[in-house]
């Protein structure tokens, strides 16, 4: 590596640059190799502010370990592949503030929850404005640091969160090598059609969301407890701007007790949608996004009672029934255990399960896959009372 820099600098360039070397071994292992790797990679110091990343010799102002991760990300992401217009300027500047990002979080683990923090409220500021530059004789709106940055890097964020890390990075190894763009030019839609071709998923909607979409969704879960394991959960969003009626994202929810905690994670697709999960305890409190992977502001969760107006309230769904039945009891206040029984057409016992009421409450999920096609019965018994009986069909 060499480092031309001014004579008063020469103490402080020749501390801080061989910081770089660490984010380049970095990208180069998990992106593909340097894409100059018979060239060297150096720093020139010069008099305007922030960095310009040239091929192999990137002109910096100061030699901060932030800017520098920065400009040799764009190594990567900006000369090998480069924006094919201003309004995809993101290819460049958003994967290059998430690769520095990564690097960060890789050599200052402690720090990462409060820096994920600390730029989503930065691009959550403002109800509006998207990753796709709507303005490309605007400067300013072109090089917008929350927007075509931040909102950038976290847009990448999400989609390494949606599809897990294997897929993602063999996907933007995949897009680096592509010979439609590699050593040249590249749109949003190149990225995406990689992205796609190694998930298997359509990532459509996502875009359109996300992309060219405006502002964020502020979630609310409403949750009680149902029994002794398992929890319901209502959630639902409102979204900030009014390009995006809803935010689809797989979003986390970590469940607190004193003693444990469990992270699930809901398939969010509709809105106020109604999710049992079995956490395996009593929780008393939910995080929404406890490790800030989504684009959001002002979540809140609330527990709520599980009460039903109904005495013996008993719901089996989906009904008719294929591979997984859900029981679920509430307002059984007078019992403190039961037994959940099925019987066929012929009154032959086919299932039974003890019950161990919370607070008059009780949920099951039962593996009918193996089930023959006909009706049943589902009895609730009190010792030899029946409290309650539903019909069932499969």
């Amino acid at each position: 590596m060499q480092t031309f820099c001014y004579p008063e600098s020469l103490a402080l360039f020749k501390e801080n640059t061989p910081l770089v070397l660490d984010a380049l071994q970095l990208f180069h292992n998990t992106f593909g190799q340097y894409p100059f790797i018979k060239e060297k990679y150096g720093h020139v110091q010069f008099g305007l502010g922030g960095g310009q990343e040239h091929q192999t010799s990137t002109f910096i102002s100061s030699p901060g370990e932030s800017l520098m991760a920065h400009e040799v990300a764009h190594q990567w992401f900006g000369n090998k592949v480069t924006c094919a217009s201003w309004q995809d300027i993101w290819l460049n500047e958003g994967f290059a503030t998430f690769l520095a990002s990564m690097y960060f979080e890789q050599k200052y683990p402690a720090n990462t929850v409060t820096t994920r923090k600390n730029e989503i409220e930065n691009i959550t500021s403002l109800p509006g404005g998207s990753v796709w530059v709507d303005d490309t004789a605007n400067v300013g709106r072109i090089f917008n640091a929350r927007l075509s940055y931040r909102k950038g890097s976290h847009l990448l964020y999400m989609l390494r969160w949606k599809l897990g890390d294997e897929i993602f990075f063999k996907a933007i190894q995949q897009y680096l090598i592509d010979p439609a763009v590699s050593f040249g030019f590249a749109t949003t839609n190149d990225l995406k059609r990689n992205l796609e071709q190694i998930s298997k998923k359509d990532l459509t909607e996502f875009f359109n969301d996300w992309f060219y979409g405006q502002g964020y969704p502020s979630y609310n879960a409403q949750w009680s407890q149902v029994d002794n394991n398992y929890v319901r959960i209502k959630l639902s969003q409102a979204p900030s701007h009014e390009s995006v009626n809803f935010f689809e994202m797989p979003v986390p929810l970590l469940f607190k007790s004193t003693t444990q905690q469990k992270i699930i994670v809901i398939d969010h697709k509709l809105n106020g949608e109604i999710f049992y999960e079995n956490i395996g305890f009593v929780a008393d409190s939910v995080l929404i996004d406890p490790e800030y992977w989504l684009i959001s502001r002002n979540n809140t969760s609330e527990k709520i009672t599980d009460s039903s107006e109904e005495k013996n309230n008993i719901q089996i769904f989906p009904n008719p029934v294929q591979s997984r039945l859900s029981v679920y009891l509430r307002n059984f206040n007078s019992e403190k255990n039961a037994s959940l029984n099925i019987y066929n057409v012929g009154g032959q016992l086919i299932y039974k399960k003890e019950i161990l009421f919370y607070n008059g409450s009780f949920y099951a999920e039962i593996d009918t896959k193996d089930f023959a096609r006909g009706i049943y019965f589902v009895k609730i018994y009190s010792g030899s009372k029946i409290l309650v009986v539903k019909k069932l069909i499969k």
